[in-house]
């Protein structure tokens, strides 16, 4: 914190008593302030002793410091002040946004009186520093700092090291920074991490509350900015977890531990631990809410909170803190719980949307990160980060890629920094992964590739193509069919929309295996497909397992097309084999056959409807003649920003997949081309760069008509991007 280096004696400005002069105590002294003119989002630090005796200075019933700032144009903010662990000093941190004189006081509430001081002043002059990162006030999509300067986040998480020492993050932030990194993501109150509440409920953990005070301060040397995560599901998990994250034994606010919980639910409902949860909000807010190197405030890893207690904590931590950083969560646990997370993320207190991408929450993991980066963003219109990236969730990276190839690694960054996300994804695996492997010299050839994107442009846009056309096509038969496999997750209503492309790419998420019925209304969607057949096809559903009784119906364009009774029961049946499932007093029966509806060459939308009572399994679904060897099997994706536009185009056979079961042989894209849609006519400077070495290629100067841009694309094995800039 530069301005705490600045912190000078000011004076004792007065004694005050609590009560009558006979007394004869003061509430504070040894007051001090930092100098009376400081640099723009520098930090204005009042210190001093407070002399009242109390049993717990983290309690507000017990006693309350709050600092006052009014600022040059008349506006008051208020900041909580906090025990800083030495004696018995304070101290309220308080960063100006804006020039000018402002005027300070601050009060101090215990024993049922409140005590004010003296007014006094300091001047805030212009500095150099780019101050908090906000939302673009010119787009929905992006981020930029205070001073106007836009941010692109790029990094990995670094959630805690061995001792969690400030050593160890110098060690980790000069890493990132060396390696054109800006951006990660560090933990508090785990079984591994920083801890602010441990041990006895309402008491802190001072030793590491001064560790992340250092870590802040090198966080500013480097130019890192931080995704402050303030709790993770283990810390309410009673059941052994994979990775042995259940800390309910021994967290604090277990009635066990002497806490008022009986039962994990017990902590977003019992007064006594919201009031003891606010307590803790306060005093983060109090001491590190200063930071412009905070990015964000997140409640939660991996939990899905009620959401009137998500509400309640959101918007109590923003009152807290006048300094405005994003105020986020990430949803999760308990798993397989119904949980609707359009409710939190349509919540205008939730800044940010977060994401948790492991690859095996879908066969193709780099489509599932574009197409769900873009659903997000447009539901929601708000910013989205992908902030913890693997290939198996259950898994080391280290372990899934014993080569060391980095293939997952190095798509989602360009998956996600050309499809709409403000930060590449965060790799979870730092330590015996990202740095293990020396993956981080993946970072530079994207920084440089983004250099001089004006991410704070009033002009963006998803852009617009088509299909990767082929010169020479591969196969000799016209058409073939494209093959979805759904995946099996309970609850998951997100995704509900989806449009297949004729080179076979599906946008919009994943498919859910279940289509539920009415039994369960509060988790049954209508899955709809936007589709384009070339000639005359088919939609073939494989139906895998029915429950109870269903009735799938297919609507074409609206029109009811089928409509097939699938039943469950004993013995024989349509179905292949049945079984009595006892606990809720139903029978599941195995289809395992295909209805299909006959698709005319066209543009047409399908939509699959349960009428009946429980759930049908989509085991799989054929659209035939639906795509043919005139696409190249590869993909692109690309934005426009201002002017210019950012594209990454992947092999599809370029996956972490293939890599591992030995398929390294990639055969060679050539002739491949696409065409740029719904752009200004003009002259445009097209580049393609290597995305490993972040050099350019091949530079093109090429023109748009009919607002049409063809873009040729150099061979390539693996992946290619494009950078073009409007003349």
């Amino acid at each position: 914190m530069k301005s705490r280096e600045l912190i000078v004696f000011l004076a004792i400005i007065v004694c005050v008593l609590f009560s009558s002069a006979a007394h004869g105590d003061s509430v504070y002294s040894s007051l001090r302030s930092s100098a009376p003119d400081i640099r723009q989002f520098d930090t204005f630090v009042i210190s001093f002793v407070l002399n009242q005796k109390c049993n717990n200075p983290f309690d507000q019933d017990e006693i309350k410091v709050s600092g006052y700032f009014i600022g040059p144009n008349g506006k008051k903010e208020t900041v909580p002040g906090f025990f800083t662990g030495d004696a018995s000093l304070w101290e309220i941190r308080y960063t100006p946004r804006e020039t000018g004189v402002f005027t300070w006081l601050f009060t101090v509430q215990a024993s049922g009186k409140k005590i004010t001081s003296p007014q006094s002043n300091f001047n805030v002059l212009p500095g150099k520093s780019d101050g908090f990162i906000r939302k673009s006030k010119n787009n929905y999509l992006y981020t930029v700092f205070d001073s106007g300067k836009p941010f692109f986040g790029i990094g990995y998480n670094l959630a805690w090291s061995g001792n969690n020492n400030a050593a160890d993050y110098e060690a980790y932030f000069a890493n990132l920074r060396k390696n054109g990194c800006n951006l990660t993501r560090i933990w508090l109150n785990n079984r591994w991490t920083l801890k602010v509440e441990d041990g006895k409920l309402g008491t802190y953990n001072m030793e590491h509350a001064k560790k992340l005070d250092e870590i802040l301060a090198l966080a500013e040397k480097y130019g890192i900015y931080i995704i402050l995560t303030l709790d993770s599901y283990g810390s309410l998990m009673p059941e052994t977890g994979t990775w042995d994250e259940n800390a309910w034994d021994t967290n604090p606010y277990n009635s066990d531990n002497g806490g008022p919980c009986s039962s994990p639910e017990d902590f977003f409902t019992h007064p006594t631990a919201i009031k003891y949860y606010k307590n803790r909000l306060n005093y983060i807010m109090a001491r590190w809410g200063y930071s412009p190197n905070i990015l964000a405030f997140e409640l939660w890893n991996e939990m899905d909170t009620p959401m009137s207690w998500t509400a309640e904590m959101i918007l109590y931590a923003k009152s807290l803190n006048p300094h405005g950083q994003f105020t986020t969560t990430s949803l999760g646990y308990p798993w397989g719980n119904n949980f609707d997370e359009s409710l939190v993320w349509s919540m205008d207190a939730v800044d940010i949307i977060q994401r948790h991408i492991y690859g095996n929450q879908s066969k193709d993991i780099t489509g599932y990160l574009i197409s769900t980066s873009r659903a997000n963003l447009t539901v929601y219109r708000k910013p989205v980060i992908t902030e913890e990236f693997g290939m198996d969730m259950s898994k080391s990276d280290r372990t899934c890629d014993l080569q060391g190839y980095g293939i997952a690694f190095h798509n989602s960054l360009w998956a996600c920094a050309c499809s709409g996300s403000f930060s590449t994804a965060l790799n979870w695996w730092w330590d015996e992964y990202v740095i293990a492997r020396k993956l981080y010299t993946q970072y530079a050839p994207l920084k440089k590739f983004l250099e001089g994107i004006n991410w704070d442009s009033k002009v963006v846009k998803f852009a617009k193509t088509t299909s990767l056309a082929c010169k020479n096509p591969k196969t000799t038969s016209e058409y073939s069919d494209v093959v979805i496999k759904p995946r099996q997750d309970w609850g998951d209503t997100r995704y509900k929309v989806f449009t297949i492309d004729n080179n076979g790419d599906i946008s919009g998420g994943v498919v859910n295996h279940y289509l539920h019925g009415e039994k369960r209304r509060e988790i049954r969607i209508e899955p709809v497909f936007h589709v384009n057949y070339p000639e005359n096809g088919k939609f073939i559903i494989t139906i895998g397992m029915v429950s109870d009784e269903a009735n799938l119906k297919v609507l074409l364009d609206n029109a009811l097309v089928l409509s097939k009774y699938l039943p469950a029961g004993k013995g024989k049946g349509p179905w292949q084999n049945s079984f009595y499932k006892e606990a809720d007093g139903i029978y599941i029966a195995h289809y395992f056959s295909d209805v299909s509806v006959d698709i005319p060459k066209g543009e047409h939308t399908i939509r699959l409807i349960n009428s009946g009572k429980d759930w049908v399994g989509l085991k799989t679904i054929k659209l035939t003649n639906y795509t043919s060897g005139n696409f190249a099997d590869a993909r692109a994706t690309g934005m426009v920003i201002g002017k210019h536009m950012i594209f990454w185009i992947q092999n599809k056979n370029y996956d972490w997949q293939g890599f591992a079961a030995g398929k390294t042989d990639l055969e060679r894209i050539t002739g491949a081309s696409f065409n740029v849609l719904e752009i200004p006519d003009g002259n445009y400077l097209v580049e393609w760069w290597d995305t490993l070495t972040g050099s350019v290629l091949k530079t093109d100067n090429s023109k748009a008509s009919d607002n049409t841009l063809k873009l040729n694309i150099p061979p390539f094995s693996k992946d290619i991007a494009c950078k073009i800039t409007r003349k």
